[in-house]
């Protein structure tokens, strides 16, 4: 693995073959220096290669193809339960979020790496750029995605923005057409961040850290907006944006400390704000078939063609409040 940092007038960043990831950020907002992305406290400690390489390295934003793994959910709510009694074992979010990327040309204010994927694969390779917004507190990113043959394929981004101190500093907006919990959380449908339907009662997913401290994971359907996440503690905040297009959703993956495995330890803390076609981050089958967001008229994947590449573009513009 190596590290690549990017700098400009309006701040630096450092990206990492492995993953391709975006380890950190720092933008400079005239009187406010700002980093809003999560970091895991063993960026960079660990060796142990059966360890996904962006749970290895797991920063601020990195790419995911096919989205998700699948798992058995014995006892996931009835529309769900038929597409979840088997696993579907596989690297979590695909050889992209895994393995060393090549770096094919990099500068100050740009980096493109590439990824040849598995013979077996309907992907032939991937190719991300990352680069500065010269004029502007903002990076600006690519994904393109080179087919072997037609297929139909779940994909996403994962951007994780960092969790405040205090319950309720990180206040998040989106207009969407409908959300729906994760299966594992119950599968309930909601329409507004600020209600959450939980067993015992509802939470408010527009102020985090949630309180008590917890994990939860939403899926926003048919996405009308970009991301808006502003911390007013700090005088700052951000905007995600992206091609909705083709990826029609908003995955909000909240996690509190409430993952006990390696490397995770009950120590992470961060909120993914993850745009998909995927069935949330189940298993390729689940998003590639018939499922309950599907069913409403939410793409839950692209259709991929070697006839032309698909391009993915979002961006991360931050701003001083």
């Amino acid at each position: 693995m190596t590290a690549h940092r990017l700098s400009w007038t309006h701040g630096n960043a450092t990206v990492l073959t492995t993953a391709a990831m975006l380890a950190d950020c720092r933008f400079d907002l005239g009187q406010t220096s700002f980093s809003p992305f999560a970091k895991a406290p063993w960026m960079g400690t660990l060796a142990d290669r059966a360890i996904s390489g962006h749970l290895r390295e797991l920063g601020g934003d990195f790419v995911c193809l096919p989205f998700g793994m699948g798992r058995a959910m014995p006892n996931a709510p009835a529309d769900w339960a038929p597409l979840l009694a088997y696993a579907d074992p596989g690297p979590i979010h695909g050889p992209a979020s895994d393995l060393d990327w090549t770096v094919q040309a990099a500068n100050d204010i740009a980096i493109t790496l590439t990824l040849d994927y598995p013979g077996t694969s309907p992907v032939l390779r991937v190719e991300r750029t990352i680069a500065v917004r010269p004029d502007a507190p903002a990076l600006d990113f690519t994904f393109c995605i080179f087919a072997r043959h037609r297929a139909a394929i779940s994909t996403g981004l994962h951007p994780i923005l960092r969790l405040p101190d205090l319950p309720g500093r990180l206040h998040l907006s989106a207009e969407f057409d409908f959300g729906m919990v994760h299966p594992g959380y119950g599968g309930q449908v909601f329409d507004r961040l600020g209600a959450i339907p939980r067993p015992s009662g509802t939470v408010d997913l527009s102020r985090v850290p949630l309180d008590p401290r917890g994990d939860l994971n939403v899926q926003l359907c048919g996405m009308r907006s970009p991301l808006r996440a502003t911390y007013p503690d700090e005088g700052a905040g951000v905007e995600l944006d992206w091609d909705r297009s083709l990826l029609p959703s908003l995955q909000i993956w909240h996690t509190d400390g409430g993952i006990k495995a390696p490397p995770f330890g009950g120590i992470y803390r961060g909120i993914g704000v993850e745009p998909v076609a995927s069935a949330f981050d189940l298993g390729a089958d689940v998003s590639c078939g018939p499922n309950p967001i599907n069913a409403r008229g939410i793409a839950t994947q692209i259709q991929i063609d070697p006839a032309a590449p698909v391009t993915i573009r979002h961006s991360i513009r931050a701003f001083a409040l």
